[in-house]
């Protein structure tokens, strides 16, 4: 019963997932970040109050899910292009192994951190009943935008609306905002 329903529930993300590219950062307003508190493919637990101070955004995907893997590289060319500064990827998995994790990983190279909701407890929390489906927080851990299905995180619209986020002391002057992506 538990595969049929884990099947039921794939088809049903897989489903209503909106097209490729269609997706952008829409303002958040309902409410504040549930508490996120997981371990990492190392063992290491990474609780969501330890990233105060630096934007983060939480994505939420399964290595089944096409949309979420089609989004991957678009999030470590985000992230590489704002090395240096207060911000974080947070990939929440859903309820998968490991091993299939880090299969999935050896093909598609992911360069922030993978956390494991081995009982999709965090998901419920957060009302990820759709995947891929992000939040970005601010630098006081408050939601301030979130993606439902696939976005395209390469986009110079969203560095720049990371950017916004982030402390004053953390931007350089003007050249921070007009930077292009590597």
């Amino acid at each position: 019963m538990l595969i049929l329903e884990r099947w039921s529930l794939a088809l049903v993300l897989a489903l209503a997932v909106p097209p490729a590219g269609a997706q952008e950062l829409r303002p958040w307003r309902g409410g504040n970040a549930p508490p996120l508190a997981l371990q990492d493919l190392e063992g290491r637990v990474h609780r969501l109050e330890d990233y105060r101070g630096k934007v983060v955004l939480v994505n939420f995907w399964a290595t089944w899910c096409d949309p979420c893997r089609a989004e991957m590289p678009a999030m470590n060319k985000l992230r590489a292009s704002l090395a240096g500064r207060p911000f974080a990827v947070l990939a929440v998995n859903l309820a998968e192994s490991e091993s299939r994790i880090r299969r999935f990983m050896e093909q598609v190279p992911l360069e922030f951190v993978v956390l494991l909701d081995r009982d999709s407890g965090v998901a419920k929390a957060w009302k990820a009943r759709v995947l891929p489906v992000s939040f970005v927080l601010d630098a006081e851990g408050r939601i301030r935008y979130s993606a439902l299905g696939e976005i395209d995180w390469a986009q110079d619209g969203v560095r720049k609306a990371m950017l916004a986020l982030m402390p004053r002391e953390a931007i350089p002057p003007r050249a921070a905002l007009s930077a292009s992506f590597p």
